[in-house]
This record gives structure tokens, C-alpha cells and sequence, in this order.
């Protein structure tokens, strides 16, 4: 998809004065304990806000960042993506035409997911970076339901 990774997110962060070398070093040391996105870790701690995090990310990954509660949201993407894949995976089809099916998702980093989009739409996929909760707000307009767990 993507090019390919020329730093971290943590470096990134610290390098924009919106994170603390030990705060991150707190981060990784929960994230090697039990898993997880470091960036969720991170908001999940109160280190950082979401936007900074999707900032940092569109920066790392040169991807566009896309407010979806400013996005008018097409309900015919029901019919293209099984909602429990788009909780799986965090994301979500918005909208799409001929050639291409708008996505939105919160890790840059699953390839798969995105792969996959492809795979099951014979379109190309257009990403971009949305916050978790626009996300889920995006998927329950769309399947008329809540994740589940």
C-alpha cells in the first residue's frame, strides 16, 4: 500500500514536543506486557489526545486525515463491507464509485484489512485516517448497530 516506514510514531510525537521520551517508554513497556496499538495505549493513559495521535500518523504514513462526522456518510455501504469485518478491523466504506471505495480507518499500518477491501469490492481502495470513535459512529449509522464485546 503505503511507502514504507522511515520512523516510529514515538519519535515522531517527541519530536513534535506532544509526547515525553518516559512516557513513551511507559507506553511500550504496557504494550509489551499485554498488547495492543501503542497509539490507543497512549490515549488510553492520557499522554495524548486522538488528534494528535491521527496527526502524527497522517505524517508518518502520508495518509489524509478525513473528519467523517463532516462527512456525509452513504448508506448503501451496508451492502459492501460486513459490519463485523469493519469492527474487526476498525474501519469502515463511506462511500464509494465505479473505480474506488472511500475508506476510513484508525491503524495505517493493516495492510490487510485494506487488501481485503479490494478483494471484496473490485475496487480501489481511497484511504484515510479517521478517529476510532467517527469510526464507530460511522459503522453504527451504517449497520444500525454497536460493536459488540
Amino acid at each position: 500500500m503505503g511507502p514504507k516506514i522511515k520512523r516510529r510514531i514515538g519519535e515522531i510525537l517527541i519530536e513534535d514536543g506532544l509526547l515525553t521520551k518516559t512516557q513513551l517508554e511507559e507506553a511500550l513497556a504496557h504494550q509489551k506486557e499485554k498488547g495492543g496499538l501503542i497509539g490507543k495505549i497512549l490515549i488510553e493513559k492520557n499522554f495524548l489526545e486522538e488528534e494528535d495521535l491521527i496527526g502524527a500518523l497522517g505524517k508518518q504514513f502520508k495518509i489524509p486525515y478525513l473528519s467523517l462526522k463532516n462527512y456525509s456518510i452513504n448508506p448503501d455501504m451496508a451492502e459492501v463491507l460486513k459490519s463485523d469485518f469493519c469492527h474487526e478491523n476498525m474501519i469502515v466504506a463511506f462511500d464509494c464509485d465505479a473505480k474506488k471505495v472511500y475508506v476510513a480507518l484508525a491503524d495505517p499500518m493493516n495492510e490487510a484489512a485494506i487488501e481485503k477491501v479490494k478483494a471484496l469490492t473490485g475496487r480501489v481502495p481511497q484511504v484515510y485516517l479517521s478517529r476510532m470513535s467517527e469510526i464507530l459512529n460511522a459503522i453504527y449509522f451504517i449497520y444500525h448497530e454497536a460493536p459488540q464485546g
